[in-house]
């Protein structure tokens, strides 16, 4: 399934008319299907605003309302602006409402704002029809700030068509002020303000409606990532042995951070991994025997870790960073691994060390995955977090091709781009996994995958959406509050079938 950007949506809106598609049939298709998700949470009694601007949002909002209005619930329309402001569907679907003497108000004048203050504290549901995807940089009047305030307090349920009101459709900024939807109905393609920055926070739940418009007639390679889009797992043959599920080297932990490198070998455990080796420093070995699953070789740094040796010991995977510590400089080892063939996984402190030799990243030929938050990427390019949050895809894309490494920019929905230009939006994952820990175990997965023979960048889309599904699976279970990296290691054997 593509993600899209607002102008992307528009060139295939053009595509749908040039072939034969009528823009007020689509408005109508539009208004059809939520009209149909919208039903589902009413009732008999139920009352609804629908607030409307005057564009092609604001039309999708008015064949809403007519369909409500002719199923027998009380509706109320508001429209933020004069009709003469209005786009031509809108106007022919204006005409249509009044046709049906389907209650309509202009918001204009205090008296007006009075009236929808008062009307929506009747109602139980209110449609957010004001803006589409197309908001940039525009600054709202007084009034719209206003509308958003009274719109806010509104107890009942709130209901964002394509988007919330206030957000940016490409970004996922908010402009100052904007509606929080409950639920947001998407219309025919996530869009990346969607998904992006304040946008999850916004949007509340997502329900995306199909509308017919063909997502292939514009080139795009986002992608929101579903289950039937992984390559892994795959069933297990019998006749192999755990060298056949890959023998990963973990290089981890520091004293004060010894537990990083456990989880990190759990993830690689519990994702399949045949054998993971850990190599620690020498002052937190016994701490780390003690603790660290019974299945893993713990060894110290004094023994030989450079690429070559690594690879005569059959091993198929490296990672290098959780709670490496930054005392140390460990560049060096970094150095000797890049210039191996083994893929890496680089996470946390590791990505620190990385930054010191970027060089030698950019010249390496063996398969390399950067697991790094936006903080740890801002520092790694040397670019403010502020900055990075206005392009995050266009920061990213040029990371990953320019030195052609998959980089996972972990977020909320976190991206993993591609060498090839790529990007997939991760479709899993919850608040509650915003705890320590959770990194290390994601980063030992992808590790663990990628050592099973699935190719680097499809081991970090596995690696990410089943990390988040588990995450998942405790939030439902349990709640996210009590969640916590472990969680998310017991988890994994619920939802990586």
């Amino acid at each position: 399934m593509k993600v899209v950007t607002p102008k992307e949506m528009a060139v295939m809106d053009r595509y749908a008319i040039a072939a034969g598609i009528n823009s007020i049939d689509l408005m109508e298709k539009a208004g059809n299907k939520c009209t149909e998700i919208i039903e589902k949470d009413l009732k008999k009694d139920s009352r609804v605003v629908i607030i409307c601007g005057p564009g092609n949002n604001g039309g999708d909002g008015q064949v809403i309302s007519r369909l409500l209005f002719g199923q027998g619930y009380g509706v109320n329309v508001f429209f933020t602006e004069p009709e003469e402001k209005f786009s031509e569907e809108s106007l022919i679907n204006l005409k249509r409402l009044r046709e049906l003497d389907v209650p309509i108000r202009f918001i204009s004048e205090k008296t007006e704002f009075e009236d929808f203050d008062l009307i929506l504290k009747r109602a139980t549901h209110l449609v957010d029809a004001i803006f589409g995807t197309g908001l940039t940089e525009q600054k709202f009047s007084e009034k719209y700030h206003q509308i958003f305030d009274i719109v806010n307090a509104f107890t009942g349920q709130k209901i964002a068509i394509d988007i919330p009101s206030g957000l940016r459709g490409d970004t996922g900024l908010n402009l100052g002020n904007g509606i929080f939807a409950d639920k947001t109905i998407v219309i025919q393609n996530y869009k990346t303000g969607c998904l992006l920055n304040d946008g999850p926070d916004y949007t509340g739940d997502t329900v995306l409606i199909d509308i017919g418009i063909d997502e292939n007639s514009i080139p795009n390679d986002k992608y929101y990532t579903r289950e039937s889009d992984l390559s892994f797992p795959t069933k297990r043959k019998k006749n192999t042995h755990k060298f056949d599920y890959g023998s990963v080297v973990v290089i981890a932990g520091s004293k004060g951070m010894s537990g990083a490198g456990i989880l990190a070998v759990e993830g690689a455990l519990k994702s399949g991994g045949g054998l993971v080796t850990c190599y620690v420093p020498q002052d937190i070995y016994l701490p780390v025997v003690a603790r660290a699953p019974v299945e893993a070789l713990i060894k110290t740094y004094d023994c030989n870790i450079t690429a070559e040796n690594i690879e005569k010991d059959r091993k198929k995977v490296i990672l290098i960073g959780p709670g490496l510590g930054r005392a140390k400089n460990y560049s060096f080892i970094l150095e000797h691994i890049l210039q191996g063939s083994l893929p890496v996984v680089i996470d946390a402190d590791g990505i620190h060390h990385l930054s010191l030799v970027m060089d030698t990243l950019k010249s390496s030929k063996t398969p390399v995955v950067i697991t790094p938050h936006f903080g740890e990427f801002s520092r790694l390019i040397g670019v403010p977090r502020e900055e990075i949050l206005q392009d995050p895809l266009g920061y990213g894309q040029k990371f990953a091709t320019e030195y052609q490494v998959v980089l996972v920019l972990k977020g909320y929905r976190t991206m993993i781009f591609g060498t090839n230009g790529e990007i997939w939006f991760n479709s899993t994952g919850n608040p509650g996994m915003a705890t320590g820990g959770s990194g290390d175990v994601l980063a030992g997965m992808i590790a663990g995958i990628a050592g099973q023979n699935v190719e680097i960048f499809e081991a970090a889309k596995a690696g990410v959406y089943y990390h988040g599904k588990a995450g998942d699976y405790y939030a439902e279970a349990f709640g996210q509050s009590t969640l916590t990296a472990r969680s998310i290691t017991e988890s994994l054997k619920y939802v990586l079938k």
